[in-house]
């Protein structure tokens, strides 16, 4: 299955007024038009209704307010929509089905999805990356490749310098720009992807274990001794035993008394004693509950996250065996088993629904991303759940601690006074006492010294994953020597072969031997020469012919994953003769011709070919600065 997408239609409104709506079909689309007549601006539209960041927007295009394209994806049709802005990173929202009857569904229909990649859920370029069959990958950068990336390369605008290959962007790494070249190129596939996903995830768990880590390290110097657990243990089983030792001394001396009276200093004693024993009592019932609870939670979740897991197993089982075979007769209800009434065959032989090309693809796909998102956002509620239990249990560890020191002071409270030994029982009380509070201080030093031998392992463990993920990932790379060169090759070729067919009366290229380019340098060359002095019309040709000679390799190589789709802004800019522009419209459409794999090419041009103006190349009227593209 190739990656592909192509846009049915699209909708520009603002409130109830429709300022364009215009059918696209497959093939060449042409747009067209004399100079300032709006055609750029309904590029634009094209480019952020798909998921572009756009900014800037022309003045024309101040009157929109949403802009809403149907779209064939290989995974069914989708409606989008997005609210027209200057402010960068604009949410869309997406309806799995038509146009028509996603503007017949209330809001709640449509899911709003943000711009870039949440903590939970999906981004819309996610979404959209799953419907169209590309694979979602990263780059070097660790940014992830989105729907606005891959469209820098899409669409040829008129704002960008023609010697780049990218649409032009303020702030721009060599790393995306590779990223979404070998993405496009067929060169990154998913077990990249997934290592590459992996590896960022386990960098950022290495460093935060190392923070971590270094940071108890630091509050255990406070010490000033040693940390290991073994030691601190040694010496709590020590402190424990002269304790005990000291608990006997004193019952001793308070069984051999004859008299036994309370004073008000005792009483006092026992009173605190008392009330701290009462709220370390607490502390601890309260952390058990919230541990049980959490224990039960996580269970549960376990036990959802297995289900889900295992739907979505089952779901792709029903999908395949679904596509295989088709829509199911039913002679008895699978839920009541009575007969069932035959239906219409354009309808669903069980509910008898309306069949609607497509719709059974976006239905699948709509359920099929829900249960994903569901699953992911479990797994990643459990992980923080697991790390609250950690925490909870830690806190438990210590409350015991405090509560089994109150529950010694009591002991001592209860065991009186008596006249005439109080001072040996006074003075062995105070050394359980000091006792007491360094056994609290050593417990605390080994939770302490617990938490920093846990994270040297974990620190160790994430180091050994992260070595092991980059020499996965290496290994991978090499292999990708091989289907990169073929790529590019052809790449290549098909684009030395559209410059071959420019009009040679007005190229000024020369021979052409090799066009060269290089996705991360943002540079194509002919014949090695990166910055050649030719005309700007020649540029354009040659900026041009790439993108035509990408789209024509994705057409002859299924192993590509650009999704056989491409935008022209003005193909005749800077000042290009009319004779060459026809020219370069009638390889675009030749191309088409020639392709038997699904496409679609958009372009706009104030000089359309006399031949090409027919109602299956050309969307919507001829515009004019009178009568522009927007109502």
């Amino acid at each position: 299955m190739i990656a592909f997408f192509r846009i049915e239609r699209m909708l520009v409104s603002r409130g109830s007024h429709v300022l364009y709506d215009e059918v696209f079909h497959a093939g060449v689309n042409i747009i067209h038009g004399s100079n300032g007549a709006g055609k750029s601006t309904i590029a634009d539209f094209i480019f952020f209704g798909l998921g572009g960041d756009l900014k800037d927007w022309k003045a024309s295009a101040s009157r929109a307010e949403q802009v809403s394209i149907q779209l064939i994806t290989k995974s069914g049709i989708l409606s989008l929509r997005r609210d027209v802005s200057t402010d960068g990173g604009r949410p869309m929202s997406i309806y799995f089905g038509t146009l028509d009857e996603a503007l017949s569904s209330p809001n709640e229909s449509w899911q709003t999805l943000p711009y870039r990649r949440p903590d939970h859920g999906y981004s819309f370029s996610q979404v959209l990356f799953n419907a169209i069959g590309l694979p979602e990958s990263i780059s070097d950068g660790g940014s992830n490749i989105t729907m606005h990336q891959l469209l820098r390369l899409l669409y040829v605008d008129q704002l960008t310098p023609v010697q780049r290959i990218f649409r032009v962007e303020n702030f721009d790494t060599w790393q995306t720009r590779q990223a979404v070249g070998d993405l496009l190129s067929g060169v990154g596939g998913y077990d990249l992807y997934e290592k590459q996903i992996a590896l960022r995830e386990t960098e950022k768990l290495y460093a935060a274990a190392v923070m971590e880590y270094r940071s108890l390290v630091v509050v255990a110097s406070g010490y000033g001794e040693n940390i290991l657990s073994e030691h601190i243990s040694a010496a709590i089983e020590k402190a424990s035993k002269e304790r005990t030792g000291l608990l006997s001394l004193i019952d001793e001396l308070v069984s051999a008394s004859e008299e036994k009276s309370e004073r008000a200093d005792l009483k006092k004693i026992r009173s605190d004693a008392i009330k701290e024993y009462n709220r370390a009592r607490r502390a601890v019932a309260h952390l058990t509950n919230e541990i049980e609870v959490l224990e039960y939670e996580i269970s549960d979740a376990e036990d959802f996250i297995k289900h889900l897991g295992q739907s979505l197993s089952d779901f792709d089982n029903a999908s395949t065996t679904f596509f295989a075979l088709g829509h199911l007769a039913f002679e008895y209800c699978p839920s009541c088993f009575a007969p069932v009434t035959p239906k219409d065959e354009a309808h669903c032989q069980l509910c008898d629904t309306k069949r609607v090309d497509g719709a059974d693809d976006s239905r699948a796909l709509a359920v099929r991303l829900d249960l994903q998102m569901q699953l992911k956002e479990s797994e990643s509620l459990q992980v923080d759940r697991l790390k609250e239990l950690s925490q909870k249990q830690s806190a438990l560890r210590v409350a015991r601690q405090v509560l089994r020191r109150a529950s010694s002071t009591i002991e001592l409270g209860q065991s009186g006074t008596v006249t005439g030994r109080e001072s040996a029982i006074a003075e062995l009380s105070r050394k359980v006492g000091f006792i007491d509070s360094q056994l609290e201080s050593l417990h605390k030093r080994l939770e302490l010294a617990k938490k920093i031998q846990a994270a040297s392992d974990a620190k160790e463990d994430l180091s050994a994953r992260v070595t092991r993920l980059k020499a996965e990932i290496e290994a991978i790379l090499r292999a990708q020597g091989k289907r990169k060169l073929e790529a590019y090759t052809l790449i290549s070729n098909e684009t030395k072969a559209f410059l071959d067919q420019d009009l040679q009366e007005h190229s000024d290229f020369g021979e052409v031997e090799n066009v060269s380019f290089e996705f991360s340098g943002d540079w194509i060359a002919i014949n090695g020469e990166k910055n050649r002095a030719g005309s700007a019309s020649g540029m354009v040709i040659l900026k041009n012919s790439f993108a035509a000679g990408l789209l024509s390799a994705s057409l002859l190589d299924k192993r590509f994953n650009l999704p056989r789709w491409m935008l022209f802004d003005n193909v005749e800019d800077k000042g290009m003769v009319e004779e060459r522009s026809w020219n370069f419209q009638r390889l675009l459409v030749n191309l088409s011709k020639r392709s038997k794999t699904p496409h679609q090419i958009i372009y706009t041009t104030s000089k359309i070919a006399p031949e090409l103006d027919q109602p299956d190349l050309v969307v919507g009227r001829q515009y004019q600065r009178a009568a522009r593209s927007l109502n």
